[in-house]
Parts: structure tokens; C-alpha cells; sequence
């Protein structure tokens, strides 16, 4: 009787030890299926924020491909200024510079700065200069605030305003989210004006063209990279640091310069030549 009660045990025991083997294999299944599964899911959210980035990639031109310019003037309170951007693109990291030369150079290396994401932002971003709803920072690196400037004793107010196409008579005028504007057209005229409130946007005149269109008429191997103060068919950069400088200072005039090298045009109407 003992023995056979005593069978009974191991038996029983035996049973229990096989049953604990088969949970742990369940186990060991369990494991690499929750693995799988969770790779699955990896996988599934990769391609959920691929759509999300492509529903949010740049719509438009200018592309990757492209290599476009457009030119630029300064304008404050009733003067022209002859000053522009010194040469930026040594260090150029997104393909949106200057050479110096009164262009902006639109060729973008990155998809961060093509299609709605080159804008004016994009390209003092990479100037590293101040350009917002109320600050303009001069070429000389003069501040120009909203806030503390005036013109003949008004207040001063920033403007942007933009010929899409060399042919166009009239621009379009940016008071607000000047950073936002977009560089989307080949051979666009841009006016960066600080000037008082009341001015009429007529008596802001159209930047010069001429070297734009020489420039644009070019092949590319025939483009210069920029000008320098040698090279009198292109803008000259002032050689001072001081926009007050001059041999005699006699004005208190931000853009004051030795030897003044441009003109506001006489007539606004665009030269086709």
C-alpha cells in the first residue's frame, strides 16, 4: 500500500514538472512573437510619419535643380542707398547668398530652404541679419528699428516690396510677415525700404535692373561670382564700416557715403533692353 501510495506521488509529480516545461515553452514563443510584433509596429510608424512629412515637404519652386536671382535695393526715408550684403557664401550652408554683388543667389542645397521655404527668412537666416516686422539691419550692419527711428519726424515703418518679373510695372507691398515672402520667381526686383508711415508706396522707386538682366542674359560659365570695388559694372560695396563716415561727416543720414554710386531711376517703367 505505501508503495503504491508512494507511486502516486511521483507520478503526480512528474505530471506537475512536465506541465511547468510546457509553460515555459509558451513562454519562449511568446517572446519572440511580442518581439515581431513590436518591430511590426516600428515599421508601421515609419511609414505613418513618412506620409506626415510628405503632406508638409515644400510645394513648388524653386527646387533643388533650380539656380536663380534676383536683386535687391535698400531705401530709407527718401534716399537710395548704394550700400549691399557683403559676400556670404564662403560658409554657405543652405544655397540662399550672396556674392556681394546686389543679387540674391537662389540655389538651394537643401530641401529646407526650396518650394514655400525659400522665403526672405531663409536667406538672412544664412546673411545673419536682422529683418522682421519692425527691425531692418543695413548692410553696414546699422540697425534700423521701427521703434527709435524716425523720417523727418515720423515714425518709420519697414516695407518689403517685390516685382515678381522684370516686366512688371507695379510691385506687390509687404508691411507684415516680411520674413515669409517668397523668392519664387527667377529675376525678381526686391526693395527693402524703412521709411515714414505716411509715404505713399508710389514714391518708393523700383530698384535698377540693369545689372540683373545682364546677369540672367549669361551663360553660366560666363556669371561672375560676385563684384568687387575694382569692377565698376556691378555695385560697389562702401569700403567704410561707418555709415557716417565721410571726410567731412556733416549729416546725421544713416546711408551717408564718400562717393554715392547710385541713383533712384527716373521713371519706373522696366527696361527692356
Amino acid at each position: 500500500m505505501a508503495r503504491s501510495a508512494a507511486a502516486k506521488k511521483v507520478a503526480k509529480a512528474a505530471s506537475t514538472g512536465a506541465g511547468g516545461k510546457g509553460g515555459g515553452g509558451d513562454r519562449n514563443i511568446l517572446f519572440p512573437a511580442a518581439m515581431i510584433l513590436v518591430a511590426l509596429l516600428g515599421i508601421g510608424l515609419v511609414f505613418v510619419a513618412r506620409d506626415q512629412r510628405s503632406d508638409l515637404a515644400p510645394a513648388g519652386d524653386p527646387s533643388l535643380d533650380d539656380h536663380w536671382h534676383s536683386a535687391y535695393s535698400v531705401y530709407v526715408c527718401d534716399e537710395l542707398s548704394p550700400m549691399v550684403f557683403e559676400n556670404d557664401s564662403v560658409d554657405d550652408r543652405t544655397g540662399m547668398h550672396t556674392h556681394g554683388d546686389g543679387l540674391i543667389h537662389i540655389h538651394p542645397f537643401v530641401s529646407t530652404v526650396t518650394g514655400q521655404y525659400a522665403t526672405l527668412g531663409a536667406f538672412f537666416n544664412e546673411n545673419q541679419t536682422v529683418l522682421d516686422d519692425s527691425t531692418f539691419e543695413l548692410p553696414n550692419k546699422s540697425v534700423l528699428s521701427e521703434n527709435d527711428f524716425e523720417c523727418d519726424g515720423e515714425k518709420a515703418e519697414v516695407r518689403v516690396l517685390k516685382w515678381n518679373t522684370l516686366a512688371a510695372e507695379k510691385p506687390v507691398v509687404f508691411t507684415e510677415n516680411l520674413r515669409d515672402v517668397r523668392l519664387n520667381e527667377n529675376g525678381q526686383l526686391l526693395m527693402f525700404a524703412v521709411v515714414a508711415e505716411g509715404m505713399d508706396d508710389s514714391e518708393i522707386p523700383r530698384p535698377d535692373d540693369t545689372y540683373l538682366r545682364q546677369y540672367l542674359g549669361l551663360s553660366e560659365e560666363q556669371r561672375p561670382l560676385g563684384q568687387d570695388e575694382s569692377d565698376q559694372t556691378g555695385p560697389v560695396v562702401p569700403t567704410t564700416d561707418d555709415p557716417l563716415a565721410t571726410e567731412e561727416p556733416t549729416t546725421d543720414d544713416p546711408l551717408a557715403t564718400e562717393e554715392p554710386t547710385s541713383e533712384v531711376p527716373e521713371s519706373d517703367e522696366p527696361n527692356d533692353n
